[in-house]
């Protein structure tokens, strides 16, 4: 079977072995900054979706708050009392 021509004596240079080297690093750099650039983008959203989440529990203990203090059977005043006699 015969060889394909050139194939023999194949001589890579230092210098061809560098550019390459160079090249790759390159690459790779450039491979680095775009999943810098989507991290950062998901911690953007992962933080957006923490203040929703901290937001949405504060409304949920809000309401029962509100519920406990239907329940209580109290009026507000009685409640403002209570509430200011506890700082105290």
């Amino acid at each position: 079977m015969p060889r394909p021509k050139g194939s023999k004596n194949k001589n890579v240079t230092t210098a061809d072995k560098i550019a390459s080297i160079e090249l790759e690093l390159e690459a790779l750099k450039e491979q680095v900054k775009e999943k810098k650039a989507e991290l950062k983008k998901l911690a953007k959203v992962k933080a957006a979706e923490e203040k929703a989440a901290a937001a949405a529990a504060a409304e949920e203990r809000k309401k029962m708050v509100i519920k406990a203090l239907a329940d209580s059977g109290k009026s507000y005043d009685e409640i403002l009392e209570m509430l200011q006699g506890a700082e105290k």
